[in-house]
């Protein structure tokens, strides 16, 4: 029982103890308790095994440990199993929509609305609009979040998908096959629809070999070609194919369907067959490896994460330029500490970069305005400037940059002052209200923020969650025009669930000339490593690393700090 699975359970116990009419104080203390254990450091269940006292864990009381203690030792817990027994399974989903929350949601109960199927026909019908709190605003909010919601229906997170990947070919290779991935995960796209794995083996032994996984679901039969399975709700597809013809059918595999059609029409003009384990000619034999696919239809070899479209091919034509890597980023800009939202000490996270090889660190906790636990007003950041004078003196080898995450109101103003933000290293500055208001309102809101010298960074500039909140109407030619023009960065937040800017919109910074920041936005330890997440939607972007300002020498960053506000 993972953190993150521990984390799931509360924040499930929390939700049905607010359909049930638990008090909103404990509601809400059950809800930060789950986001908690979700970034904890260290498994709650070894400490749980080793019969710690999880009270003296911050924000884990005799009731929630008991919960815990329950869902590791005996695979459930009595409590949550009773909350489960008086709600309607689909009405959790019903209330995590934007728009709806547990009052709402209680509403549609009472009206048998209790699953997500129930509330898309009650909006088709029109007889939401019947019930009391479901103005158009709402109503719009609620249609909004079914749109983002069935974009992963079926389907898997970047993060998600890689774990499932590292689990199938690590036990695909203990069975002695040798594993090639394809597909999405290859491409690393931000939804993947499903883990595909290209091996040189018979299907009877991938059969056999993803049956002697545990909890894989496997569909079909033994001698079917691919072998279709499921683990932890992930779709994989496993293909037998001639070891020699392994990296062509990986390569047909990973598509996507535009990409391999004008690859396609490439080969019959240059009087060739590309077929799914290769390039056939004259002779009708076919030369299956990737490499020489690319060669013989007179292309340099492209990168997994530029096969969108055709458009790849015609840019490919004039050479493929030097992606960025992981070993290119030197720091990190977007972090949240205790000192708001986050689940780590500002010196945990600052000793964390150091060990990743960071050369230095903004420390961007919160605004008032977002609402978070304690989001820093002028006197706590004045604070919080204090400590972290303190730890760089005791870590010398990392510069810890005094930043924060300031909101951009609806009005386009910052909710800190100049006088505030004056006195700080580095400015992110975000939206995190007010996402229905009309494009031209939203256009206009952003760029009024980075009008303001004092701004370095426009944070997740569309505001998207993927799987929950589509991306805010803005025009993001323009908002990415102004900021080339005002010299403000824009960041691809590498946190999964936005990974935001997306690939499109990187790769028309790149064409503008905008400077990127790749930034892990991490509440917690673990989270760091998000930013490889951003490094694979940068490449896709075509960004090299002379774009990303986070790949620059300290004195480097500190001469374009400085350039923005002098």
């Amino acid at each position: 029982m993972t953190n993150a699975a521990l984390a799931r359970h509360i924040a499930e116990l929390a939700d049905l103890m607010a359909l049930d009419r638990t008090g909103p104080q404990r509601v809400r203390h059950y809800r930060r308790a789950a986001t908690a254990i979700g970034r904890f450091e260290h498994p709650l269940a070894d400490l749980i095994g080793a019969g710690a006292d999880l009270t003296r864990v911050p924000g884990i009381g005799k009731g929630l440990a008991g919960v815990l203690e329950d869902l590791v030792l005996r695979g459930a817990s009595q409590r949550l199993e009773g909350y489960r027994a008086r709600t309607p399974a689909g009405l959790v989903d019903v209330m995590r929509l934007a728009g709806v929350g547990a009052t709402r949601a209680r509403v549609l109960r009472r009206a048998g609305i209790d699953s997500l199927p129930a509330l898309e026909d009650a909006v088709a019908s029109r007889r939401i609009y019947e019930l009391d709190g479901f103005g158009p605003g709402v109503v719009r909010r609620v249609q909004d979040s079914l749109a983002a919601r069935a974009e992963m229906e079926g389907r898997a997170l970047l993060p998600e998908a890689d774990r499932l990947a590292a689990r199938l070919v690590a036990h695909l290779r203990s069975a002695g096959i040798e594993p090639c991935l394809a597909g999405d995960i290859r491409r690393r796209t931000e939804i993947v629809a499903v883990v595909d794995v290209v091996c040189g083996a018979p299907p009877g032994a991938l059969w056999d070999a993803v049956g002697g996984i545990g909890d894989a679901r496997v569909d079909g039969s033994r001698g079917d070609n691919p072998v279709h399975a499921r683990l932890e709700g992930v779709a994989a597809r496993l293909v037998a194919a001639p070891s020699d013809r392994v990296e062509a059918v990986a390569h047909h595999l990973t598509g996507p369907q535009p990409f391999i059609e004008a690859l396609v029409a490439r080969a019959r003009a240059r009087g060739l067959q590309l077929t799914p384990t290769g390039i056939a000619g004259g002779t009708g034999s076919a030369t299956g490896g990737e490499a020489g696919i690319y060669e013989r239809l007179g292309l340099p070899w492209i990168p997994p994460e530029l096969r969108d479209g055709a458009d790849a091919i015609e840019r490919a034509e004039s050479g493929i330029p030097r992606l960025v890597t992981g070993g290119d980023i030197r720091g990190d800009l977007h972090m949240h500490t205790t000192w708001s939202d986050g689940a780590a000490t500002l010196r945990r996270m600052v000793e964390a970069a150091l060990e990743r090889g960071y050369g230095y660190v903004a420390i961007t906790d919160h605004s008032p305005s977002t609402r978070v636990v304690a989001g820093l007003d002028a006197a706590r950041l004045r604070a919080q400037a204090a400590e972290i004078a303190r730890v760089q003196e005791e870590l010398p080898a990392i510069r810890i940059l005094r930043g924060c995450e300031v909101d951009i109101l609806p009005d386009g103003s910052l909710d800190l002052g100049d006088e505030t933000l004056a006195k700080l290293d580095l400015v992110v500055a975000s939206v995190h209200s007010s996402f229905d208001m009309s494009g031209a309102r939203m256009t206009r809101r952003i760029i009024s923020a980075m009008e303001n010298p004092l701004v370095h960074v426009l944070g997740h500039p569309t505001g998207r969650q993927l799987g929950r909140r589509l991306p805010c109407a803005v025009d993001l030619d323009e908002i990415l025009r102004v900021a080339a023009a005002l010299d403000v960065a824009v960041e691809v937040n590498a946190s999964p669930r936005r990974l935001d800017l997306d690939h499109r919109g990187l790769r028309l910074c790149g064409d503008l000339g905008v400077e990127v920041v790749v930034a892990s936005d991490a509440h917690s330890v673990a989270q760091l490593d998000n930013i490889r997440y951003g490094i694979d939607q940068a490449r896709r972007g075509w960004l090299q690393a002379h774009r990303i300002v986070n790949t620059r020498t300290r004195g480097q960053l500190q001469e374009w700090l400085g350039r923005r506000r002098a």
